[in-house]
């Protein structure tokens, strides 16, 4: 009895130490930005009644945009948060060039928890014949209406003063105002243009919408009328969002044909994607959906891309036991990088997830199989495809001052892998290359080689040279094929033994469990590349290199798949170091 007279007293004491203690470090949380990483922000963005179903491309940032600013300021070491305001103030300048208005003065004091941006068409009059003008939305929303309607008073009030003809209209209840075409001397958008017409409108004291033309308002204050027209009610959002997390601080929704359709100007229509070159032609998407959430390295987003109305998905559950086994084997220098299971889909199956990073750019065909066919010959990609039956592990380099990537292949050995660099060897041979032994640094390995005489200059004499298109080697229990034999080099003799997977491989595996593959992609590598083949990107990239700048990873993960919904993730890496 003395015991427990002692204990019971000292247990009340713990508890409230306890639950002190517990209460004191949420209210740390709270006070500090750290709140968003444990529970992001607004749960869903209540501006997509605003959002017409059918738009292309929509973001919504669920937080205030100077609260990521402020977790961002958080993180950065002191020495560089000078760095970091710079930045912060050079995207503010982007996004309000022109307007007069700034973010600190005129819209933080009334902007609530959400700002909402689409395209709600890809060309505004439809019309491919006079140049393509997107018809674009940006929906704020608003907790102190006075203030709102101060700042677009003293908005257009100057723009007045500018020069600018202005035009008051009632549309469904509401007051929209724009200037009259051709009356913009001070912006850059040029007179002509139809899709110049800023048009302003505060809708029911709750949301401020601005837009690059007063038909986009009219088309938002229809569709919020009506739950046929919104995205909001719209059946596959509902259907997306379900699959995703609850916390969150932002949404991307694609509509991945009309996108592409935007991209692939002059506009026309675009077949949704297919996710398999090979099976059911049923197998296609057209809609996805992402949920952003913060971590203290970067951005985690969590998709549910949806089948195609009057399609269905064939369901494919994670596999490849052997998959931790082969990532050691890629170097951590690769630009790309790719693990899975099925070779012959690597493009296609990783295409939905692809145009969700690359604003729907992803390419038919992988850059793999050009490089192999260009290389080895007509047909090699496909040989190999056809050989590599088990999990794979696939790579491209980009070495300084190479005219194109190096390619790199792991696979695990097998008979059929066997056969299948046997006519490999023969299609090569085909093609007018030689194929010989080779001694790298003490590993035996094949080389497949084109001769040729490069062009002499002055009394030089003319030699013969051996250019490698290839080389195939066994290190332990896999089979390697390289483009060069450096890439060969960083497999057979890694920088660290024992060998480790590199360091994206167990991040990826901190946020998803299951997968039916991975790609990654250093972006520092592949971004000017990725620039010079979508001119479209110019003008994003421009207005978000202040951003864009931190980016250094991104790591795509395929999830399950049923028949109607594909899940899957996407792992961003940034830095303020």
């Amino acid at each position: 009895m003395k015991f427990r007279s002692f204990i019971r007293p000292l247990a009340l004491v713990a508890g409230l130490v306890l639950v002190v203690g517990l209460g004191l470090l949420g209210r740390l949380t709270l006070n500090t930005p750290l709140y968003l990483i444990e529970r992001g922000g607004q749960a869903q963005p209540l501006a997509l009644q605003f959002v017409p179903k059918q738009a292309p491309v929509v973001a919504s940032v669920l937080v205030r945009p100077d609260r990521l600013a402020d977790l961002w300021d958080y993180l950065a070491p002191p020495r560089l948060r000078q760095d970091t305001h710079r930045d912060q103030a050079r995207i503010e300048q982007v996004l309000l060039a022109n307007t007069g208005l700034s973010y600190s003065r005129d819209i933080q004091p009334w902007l609530g928890e959400e700002v909402t941006a689409a395209m709600v068409t890809p060309d505004l009059d439809q019309n491919p014949a006079n140049g393509i003008t997107p018809g674009y939305l940006v929906a704020l929303a608003c907790n102190d209406a006075p203030a709102a309607q101060a700042a677009l008073e003293l908005y257009w009030q100057n723009r007045a003063i500018a020069g600018d003809a202005l035009t008051f209209e009632d549309f469904s209840g509401n007051r929209l105002i724009y200037t009259r075409p051709g009356t913009q001397p001070g912006t850059r958008l040029a007179p002509q243009s139809e899709g110049g017409q800023l048009a302003t409108a505060l809708v029911a004291n709750r949301f401020v919408l601005a837009a690059n033309h007063p038909d986009v308002l009219r088309q938002a204050l229809t569709a919020a009328q009506s739950t046929d027209l919104n995205l909001q009610a719209d059946r596959r959002y509902k259907a997306a969002l379900g699959e995703l997390p609850q916390a969150r601080v932002g949404l991307l929704a694609l509509n991945l044909p009309r996108v592409s359709q935007w991209l692939n100007a002059p506009a026309r229509e675009t077949p949704s994607l297919a996710l398999d070159a090979i099976g059911s032609a049923d197998d296609r998407i057209d809609w996805g959906l992402t949920s952003w959430q913060l971590t203290r390295q970067g951005l985690v987003g969590h998709t549910a891309l949806l089948a195609a109305h009057g399609h269905r998905l064939h369901p494919r559950l994670p596999g490849a036991d052997d998959w931790s086994a082969i990532a050691p084997y890629l170097p951590e220098s690769l630009a790309v990088a790719a693990v899975g299971a099925d070779l012959a889909t690597l493009g296609q199956g990783f295409q939905p997830l692809l145009a969700l990073v690359t604003l729907g750019g992803a390419e038919d065909g992988s850059p793999l199989t050009r490089l192999l066919d260009r290389a080895l010959g007509p047909g090699a990609a496909d040989l190999l495809q056809t050989g590599v039956d088990r999990a794979y592990g696939v790579g491209l380099a980009a070495p300084a001052g190479a005219a194109r990537p190096d390619w790199l292949v792991v696979a695990p050995q097998s008979d059929r892998l066997t056969e299948t660099l046997t006519a490999l060897t023969a299609l090569a041979q085909g093609q007018g290359l030689s194929v010989g032994p080779l001694d790298l640094q003490g590993t035996p390995a094949i080389a497949w080689t084109r001769l040729a005489v490069p062009l002499g200059r002055g009394q030089q004499p003319l030699q013969v040279v051996a250019e490698v298109a290839g080389l195939q080697a066994q290190v332990d229990r896999y089979e390697v094929l390289a483009a060069s034999p450096a890439t060969l080099d960083t497999v057979i003799n890694p920088e660290m033994l024992p060998r480790r997977a590199p360091s994206w491989w167990e991040q990826a595996a901190q946020v998803s469990t299951s997968s039916t593959g991975y790609i990654h992609i250093d972006w520092p590598q592949v971004q000017a590349g990725l620039v010079a083949q979508r001119p479209q990107w110019r003008l994003w990239g421009t207005a978000a290199q202040p951003a864009l700048k931190h980016l250094r990873q991104i790591t795509l993960v395929n999830g399950d798949r049923s028949d109607a919904i594909q899940t899957g993730s996407i792992l961003m890496q940034l830095s303020n170091q």
